[in-house]
């Protein structure tokens, strides 16, 4: 076993079964010196599936890809002077490829196990102070106790800001815990959708379908993302469609409710009657609250309602919100309050 002094030096020579134990060996070198690691390149023996020879270099290898290179290449195409192409706006991102060449470089020897034989120790950009170390993505993992821990605190209602607060509390600190707030975030994200996807969201989509045999005005509509699991879920009946015919001059639109089990976002379209009662036109429930997200539920509406719109639109403050209310809706900014 290795002492912090002798991690911290060069590690040429140190030997270990797996490359797993190579690349925690330079995280540990990593953390204590100020950097962030990233796998890179491997070699594998020919004709196999084996790798004999494993590279792990400092996140700050390489240079930034700036797309020119890219667009240098491709083919000139004449555009049409009469239509105007819309450039998306490119993202402002901090540069964090500086070229260094620090690395290791790890090779399986005759006992089949993998030998650190080259390591570059210089780097050519300041390192992060100690007390930081915990931010860097080599460093920071969300492992099965921990994403476990989080699915118990989800089942009993807790939202991911209150079981960080508290898993940040039981480990001693931010820096203690081993992972970022946006770490965190991303895993309840995901041991959300993992639920969705199962026999719950199934069991919606049979009853909407049964609401549609009994009901000949019944609407409703799933959404799915990439991977195929159910992101949006949209409908109303005919009870709905007909008050909204009646009473959808006037139309809110709130996105603070939040259901405990799932955390999804409950999205209800709701009027007033004319005895000042209120009434449902539609509901919704949203996996993020995106643009995207946004602009499916008020397309999806708009649709179920055969292309009537409302007056105005009482809504919250979302920037996401008010950009696809004028999209979509085509209302503008005087034509819904922000709440």
């Amino acid at each position: 076993t290795l002492n912090q002094e002798e991690i911290r030096g060069c590690l040429v020579g140190e030997v270990r079964p797996t490359l797993d134990d190579i690349y925690e060996l330079y995280c540990q070198h990593a953390s204590i010196v100020g950097f962030s690691v990233r796998k890179a390149k491997n070699r594998k023996k020919e004709g196999t599936q084996i790798i004999k020879e494993k590279y792990y270099f400092c996140s700050a290898q390489g240079e930034r890809n700036t797309g020119k290179k890219k667009e240098e290449n491709e083919p000139m195409i004449e555009k049409s002077t009469s239509t105007k192409v819309k450039k998306r706006k490119k993202r402002k991102v901090m540069v964090t490829r500086t070229g260094c060449n620090a690395l290791i470089r790890a090779k399986m020897n005759k006992n089949g196990e993998f030998e650190i034989v080259h390591h570059v120790m210089q780097h050519n950009h300041p390192l992060t102070r100690e007390p930081l170390n915990y931010l860097h993505r080599s460093e920071r993992q969300m492992n099965q106790p921990k994403e476990q821990a989080i699915e118990a605190m989800q089942e009993c209602g807790l939202r991911p800001i209150d079981s960080y607060r508290y898993m940040c509390t039981e480990a001693g600190g931010e820096d203690a815990l081993g992972n970022s707030k946006k770490d965190h975030f991303n895993c309840c994200y995901r041991l959300k959708m993992k639920s969705i996807e199962g026999k719950d969201s199934q069991m919606v989509v049979d009853k909407l379908y049964e609401q549609m045999q009994e009901d000949n005005e019944f609407f409703f509509r799933v959404r799915l993302d990439d991977d195929a699991k159910v992101c949006c879920l949209f409908w109303r009946d005919s009870m709905m469609l007909e008050d909204y015919n009646i009473f959808g001059d006037v139309m809110v639109f709130d996105t603070t409710y939040r259901t405990n089990k799932y955390n999804l976002i409950c999205a209800p379209f709701v009027g007033i009657n004319n005895h000042w009662k209120n009434t449902m036109f539609a509901c919704a429930f949203l996996g993020d609250e995106t643009k995207e997200s946004f602009e499916w539920v008020f397309e999806t509406f708009k649709k179920s309602m055969r292309g009537k719109c409302p007056i105005s639109i009482f809504t919250d403050q979302d920037a996401a919100i008010a950009a696809a209310i004028e999209k979509v809706l085509h209302l503008q900014f005087n034509n819904f309050l922000l709440l």
